[in-house]
């Protein structure tokens, strides 16, 4: 039985000689050793089977929070090394709605929170106060 992280495989060596000249050739695909590619070659092929299942990719704009006044929604494409992404407020006036992070009344903020169930209704509501607010997208 293997003790500790790693455990051994034999390869031929036909292939393994393919495979080191192939990293010598391209030293910009960035593999740095025959483990690099061997790992790379067997996590792509565990992925393309189901055997690992990867991270979900978590989308771009997320509605964050919601109040009468506007919401926020988390912008991941503003990531840092700081942090996973950014906080915009999205604000409702009676004389339409308004992007703190765009300085804009239209945006792809603006555009996602049109589609957010939960912020049509409040925009919806403004609306039939007869705020100028913009139609909602299905």
């Amino acid at each position: 039985m293997p003790i500790g992280k790693y455990r051994g495989v034999t390869l031929q060596r036909e292939l393994v000689n393919k495979i080191e000249e192939y990293i010598k050739a391209y030293p910009e695909m960035g593999y740095t050793s025959l483990a690099d590619f061997i790992t790379d070659a067997i996590r792509e092929k565990c992925e393309q089977l189901k055997i690992l299942t990867p991270t979900p990719e978590l989308p771009q704009l997320e509605h964050f929070n919601l109040s009468e006044n506007g919401v926020r929604i988390l912008d991941r494409t503003l990531a840092n090394g700081i942090s996973r992404g950014r906080i915009i407020d999205v604000y409702f006036k009676p004389e339409g709605v308004w992007c703190e992070h765009c300085q804009a009344r239209n945006c792809r903020h603006i555009q996602f929170a049109l589609t957010v169930p939960t912020i049509q209704k409040v925009i919806l509501k403004k609306r039939e106060e007869g705020w100028k607010l913009p139609q909602i997208i299905e």
